[in-house]
């Protein structure tokens, strides 16, 4: 009712105003209708300005939904092509996530190839990330763009993971010191959603006794328990645990063992497992590579070295295992493929 009235008295101010101005064109002996008819005429209506400012809807920020303890989850060599398929909301989820992990030299190969993922585009990233071989014998390799060759999906990636929450710690020590030290230094970095440790392929050479009393409950030195009660310490955190890396001669039975082990340890316990030894024993078309004893090594694909197992020279094995630490972490926000 109350927006009635104005309405009705301004159409009756038209209506009086439109009746003088008839009864003048009339008197003044002007057709109206021939007038209209014949004239070209524009109607301008007036225009209304506000001054307030309409403010775009706001994208809701990710949130992380980290997986409970015993959810378990096992990331391998079989989980790379998941990579593809994480949604952007997810990957931005997993963008927040605080992780550092420890290894020694093997882990700075995979922390430069996070760096190879955080590039804005394949093309402009660093040339240690578009390294591979040219030949089927994988005995040639290149930095590509190179000329007409095609360039391998196995170095390929879209780039713009932002890898700024994950950092990277260095230590060197034999297996026992290294997981000590781990374990004293937990506190240090109790402020991150994820502290990780990954022993590395010298830890389970020939002869390493590290298959024989990891797993033991009644070995008295530092082992797999020690980690287990370091969890307990901090229920609120997330613990991932790992295989080991691999050698091209490393491949032992006692790597084979000690990485058996794990992957039964965390099935069994629920654990967050990132099968390294899986995703370098692997090939990219899925060949298994075994040496002649029938123990996992890595793959000739991911490292140029005739012993070792270093991820530098050719670029595929770092980045596979960065994808594989990207889908772990957008399955650790919340993120079920």
């Amino acid at each position: 009712m109350r927006l009635r009235r104005p309405i009705l008295g301004s159409l009756s101010a038209i209506l009086i105003f439109l009746a003088i101005l008839t009864f003048n064109v009339q008197a003044a002996g002007i057709d109206v209708m021939q007038m209209l008819q014949s004239t070209s005429y524009e109607i301008f209506l007036p225009m209304v300005r506000s001054d307030r400012t309409i403010a775009p809807t706001p994208t809701p920020a990710p949130s992380v939904t980290i997986l409970p303890p015993g959810s378990g989850t096992i990331i391998n060599h079989n989980s790379i092509g998941l990579y593809d398929r994480i949604p952007s909301s997810y990957l931005r989820a997993a963008e927040t996530i605080n992780f550092t992990f420890m290894d020694r030299s093997v882990g700075d190969n995979i922390d430069d190839g996070l760096d190879c993922l955080a590039a804005s585009s394949w093309e402009v990233s660093n040339s240690v990330c578009r390294r591979h071989y040219v030949d089927a014998s994988l005995t040639d390799w290149v930095t590509y763009p190179s000329g007409n060759l095609p360039i391998p999906s196995v170095i390929t990636f879209p780039g713009g993971n932002n890898r700024g929450n994950i950092n990277f710690v260095y230590h060197e020590g034999t297996w026992e010191e290294d997981l000590a030290y781990f374990i004293q230094s937990y506190p240090n970095y109790a402020n991150q959603d994820i502290f990780s440790y990954q022993h590395n392929y010298l830890h389970v050479a020939a002869g390493s006794n590290i298959d024989d009393v990891y797993f033991d409950r009644n070995y008295r030195g530092t082992n797999i328990y020690d980690l287990v009660a370091l969890e307990a310490q901090y229920p609120n955190k997330t613990f991932i645990y790992w295989t080991t890396s691999l050698a091209r001669t490393i491949g032992s039975a006692d790597a084979q063992s000690f990485n058996d082990q794990m992957r039964s340890w965390a099935a069994q316990n629920g654990k967050i497992l990132i099968d390294i030894a899986a995703i370098e024993s692997h090939a990219p078309n899925g060949t298994a590579c075994r040496n002649s004893q029938g123990y996992e090594i890595i793959c000739k694909d991911y490292t140029t070295e005739i012993n070792g197992g270093h991820l530098g020279s050719v670029s595929g094995g770092k980045i596979r295992i960065a994808k594989a630490i990207w889908v772990t972490l957008a399955e650790i926000a919340g993120w079920r493929p």
